[in-house]
Parts: C-alpha cells; structure tokens; sequence
C-alpha cells in the first residue's frame, strides 16, 4: 500500500513539474486584444484582433490561435490568422444567439479568458422585403415670423378695404406698410423640413449608454493581458485567469498618483528604463480607464 502512495506522488510530482517547467522555459506569452468588442448582435459578424507576446515583449509569428466562446451548452471554436505586424492575428466572429457570452483565447501555451460579452437580440424587423423608394413627405414647420406675417397681411387687407371706403391716406399708408411686412416675412424665412429637425434632435439625445470607467478599466485590465503578469482580487473571479507573476507587482490593493500611473501606462519604459513591462499602444480612454480601475476600492 505504501508502495501505490508513493507511486502516486511521483506521478503528481510529474504532472506539477509538466506544467510548471514551460513557464520557466519561457512558454508563456501575454495576449492583448486591439480593443474591446462593443454592440455585438446576434448573427452579426464582426473582426476580433489581438496580439501574442512571448513574455510580454516578443512578437510571436507563425501561431494558429483559435477563439471558443461558450454560453451555457453552446460552444463554438474559430480559428485566427496572421495578419499586420509579426505577432498579430484577427478572427471573424459571428454570435449565433443572444446572451452572455463567455469567450477566450488560446495561442502558444496560453487560454486567456476574455471579459463577458454581452450579444444583443437582432432588431426585430430590421431585416424585411424591399420597399419601392417613394420621396419622403416633410412636414413643413410654421415659423413664429410666418404667423406674424400672415396677421400683418391680414390687418393690411381689412385696412386697405377701410381705406378706399373711407379714402384716408393715412390709412392706405398703414396698409401699405402691413403688406409689406407681411410679404417680407414670408420671403426672409425659408421652411425648414421637420425631419431635418427631428433628425437633429435624435442625433442629439441618442447617447448610447456606456459602462462606468472603473468597469470598462476591469475588462480592460484582463482583455490587455494585464493580468497575466499582476495580480489583482479586483477583477473578479481572478482564480479563473492564468497568472505568471515572475516578480511583478501584486495590484489588489496597490493605488497611485494618477499623472504617475497615465505616463506609466503610456510609456512603461519613460518610468523604468529597464521595465519588463511592455508598451500596449493604448489610447487615451483605455488609460484614464485603466488609472480608474487601480485607483478604486
């Protein structure tokens, strides 16, 4: 019996050492989506990229990285192609329902999680027959100058029937100077389409509503591959993500200046000349994000 127990630890022994010794062979990589997909829709089809890095730094080539995304029993596996720089690869995905989405990726010796994707329902309608093109009816708008105008002409037409009853030259005068008015205000303001202003005003209210900063910085925290390297219980479900460490900073309770974290973030080696932390071409909103996310509790 004793005999089977230690013949069970050493098997353990070798599968622990199967796993661990890539990792110090340098056989983990850091992948970072270009961006996160937004307004994803059901039967919509829409381009993924991302990067791979050997360590964080090293463009990786050559891979055949494939995307599985899984919602309850349903699972589908695409596979990604090289495409731009050395290390780049973009897949076509197209949602076949709607619902939540849980997806990662897998290149190198790396399956890295993504951020839940929300897929929205199709527009009911928004595919139907063709409908013959007809020019649209644009219900004018009645200026307040219109109204004034058709008063003045109005009053001047009942004054010009007072005036030739009465043959008063002043009246005639005042009618005059009514017609007038009543003539120019109808020249001076042309009719404005009320489409034209109903588009305006929809463009104007139509924001669409967008997750708080310090949530879209916890996606991005994982989508960037941030969490490949640190540690961080804020993300949420941490224990699910791949965690290499080597040396870098435990985040979960780490905060910053936040001028100091932005150029951080912009230019990891403008801090540390000898950072191994790479420079993740971010934008401007990814890092206020990002400055958001570390700096919350």
């Amino acid at each position: 019996m004793f005999s089977r127990f230690r013949l069970a630890l050493c098997f353990a022994l070798l599968v622990a050492l199967a796993l661990v010794i890539p990792v110090f062979a340098g056989g983990w990589a850091v992948i970072t989506l270009d961006e996160l997909p937004t307004g994803v829709v059901a039967g919509e089809s829409f381009t993924v990229g991302f990067t791979v890095l050997q360590h964080g730094r090293t463009p990786l080539p050559g891979l055949d990285p494939t995307i599985t995304a899984t919602l309850l029993k349903e699972q589908f596996v695409v596979h990604a192609e090289a495409e731009g720089e050395p290390g780049h690869y973009t897949a076509m995905l197209s949602f076949p329902k709607e619902g939540e989405w849980r997806w990662s990726i897998q290149a190198f010796t790396m399956d890295q999680p993504m951020p839940t994707l929300s897929v929205a329902a199709p527009i009911a309608g928004s595919i139907s027959e063709p409908v013959a093109q007809t020019d649209p009816v644009q219900n004018v708008s009645v200026s307040p100058l219109w109204i004034a105008g058709g008063l003045a002409l109005a009053i001047g037409l009942i004054s010009l029937l007072m005036a030739i009853q009465r043959k008063s030259r002043l009246a005639m005068a005042l009618t005059g100077l009514c017609l007038v008015v009543g003539v120019a205000s109808f020249v001076a303001v042309p009719a404005i389409p009320e489409v034209e202003a109903q588009s305006k005003s929809s463009a104007e209210t139509s924001s669409t509503s967008s997750i708080s900063q310090v949530e879209l910085g916890r996606q991005l925290f994982v989508a960037k591959g941030c969490i490949t390297c640190h540690v961080n219980q804020r993300v949420g479900n941490s224990d699910e993500y791949w965690t290499i460490e080597m040396g870098a900073p435990n985040l979960s309770v780490y905060a910053n200046d936040p001028d100091v974290l932005r150029t951080r973030l912009k230019d990891p080696s403008a801090v540390k000349a000898d950072t191994k932390m790479p420079n993740l071409g971010l934008n401007k909103e990814e890092i206020e994000a990002l400055v958001a996310f570390l700096n919350s509790r």
